[in-house]
């Protein structure tokens, strides 16, 4: 007897985890939703172009030039031709204005002396020369010399003076850090004093802050300069004003020195001194001002003084000098410089140079390379 069963149901396979990641996806991607300032100044846009899924929840980047990198480009090809014509066209720039360069970097006169040794000319090295120096502290007159510059082309106003000096590391870490900013401009604040350590209170005593302290204030050069020019025509002798006015950048002037009268400054001639005086305030002394502006290399010039006369080749500059500053102590070299200056700034050929060799080198390079 036959009976009745219910119908097979069919083998419905259960999802798996591939299936169910893939619809996850898709729930995901649908409900997703662009971040709160996708709508601001129509980043709504941006968002719907840079973002990395698809509106069906895939990772793969939609169909848009910018996310499938299939953007216009230009790709060029440097056949021999084009290179040499670049080489040419290098050439072409450099050389005229390596040759402009030049021509303005020579213009520029500049004469100088030594004298760190040939102002005390009886000693035999440097060791006597500084003895000589401490003997001699209160003796003027046997600090003075001379030395002559002669004058070898043309010199047109003005004429700057500088002061040369070789072996002083002005960059060592400990000499930059000895300065106190916040006191030298008299600012709001903690001056931390503490930075200008060992210079910070005069022999020690606490009750004596020295005000600007710290190792570059207290090693203020202090060699001086007169001169006076003897004509190479008429022979005759003039004295030329040295000007201390507008030999600092304004900027330091104005923001970084304050008007104040310094104390416990080089007070005396003794073991404890330094260097020299501050002539005036910070703010007033020009030359002071330059002098704290810290030299990056062992071996640099700053500017002392500003002469407005002319000076022609041939004349004569005596040049009298107050040898007080002590380069001996670390066999350091000190030099007298008169220098004038062009659109292009002093002598200095590099520049120059520089643009020729490199404009001379495409020039050639060019031919080589296309043959070769």
């Amino acid at each position: 007897m036959a009976t009745n069963s219910p119908a097979a149901e069919p083998y419905l396979p259960k999802k798996g985890a591939a299936q169910q990641q893939n619809s996850e996806d898709s729930e995901e991607g649908e409900n997703r939703k662009a971040p709160w300032y996708s709508g601001i100044l129509g980043v709504r846009d941006l968002w719907g172009v840079f973002s990395s899924k698809n509106t069906d929840g895939t990772r793969e980047p939609k169909d848009r030039p910018i996310t499938q990198q299939t953007l216009p480009a230009t790709k060029p090809v440097l056949t021999p031709v084009w290179v040499v014509m670049i080489f040419f066209i290098m050439a072409a720039v450099l050389l005229p204005l390596g040759a402009v360069l030049l021509v303005y970097g020579l213009k520029p006169v500049q004469v100088s002396a030594r004298y760190d040794d040939s102002c005390i000319p009886n000693a035999s090295n440097n060791l006597a020369r500084q003895r000589y120096l401490w003997e001699n502290v209160n003796n003027t007159q046997a600090l003075q010399c001379t030395t002559t510059l002669e004058i070898p082309e043309d010199m047109d106003g003005p004429i700057y003076v500088y002061y040369e000096l070789e072996g002083f590391y002005q960059n060592h870490r400990r000499y930059v850090r000895s300065r106190s900013n916040v006191q030298l401009a008299k600012a709001e604040g903690d001056p931390e004093i503490y930075l200008c350590e060992p210079l910070d209170y005069y022999a020690g005593d606490p009750s004596r802050l020295i005000d600007p302290c710290g190792l570059i204030a207290w090693s203020y050069f202090n060699d001086s300069y007169t001169m006076e020019v003897t004509r190479s025509g008429s022979g005759n002798t003039e004295e030329l004003d040295i000007s201390a006015k507008g030999i600092a950048f304004e900027a330091d002037v104005e923001e970084i020195f304050a008007d104040y009268e310094p104390r416990n400054f080089n007070p005396d001639l003794s073991q404890w001194r330094g260097g020299g005086q501050i002539q005036g305030t910070p703010k007033t002394d020009e030359r002071f001002i330059n002098w704290m502006r810290i030299a990056a290399l062992p071996n640099f010039r700053k500017l002392w003084g500003r002469i407005s006369t002319d000076l022609k080749k041939g004349d004569k500059v005596e040049v009298t000098i107050m040898n007080r500053y002590n380069t001996y102590s670390f066999d350091g070299v000190k030099s007298i410089v008169l220098a004038n200056t062009s659109w292009l700034g002093g002598h200095n050929i590099f520049l120059g140079t520089a643009y020729l060799v490199t404009g001379g080198g495409s020039f050639l390079l060019g031919p080589l390379y296309y043959f070769f």
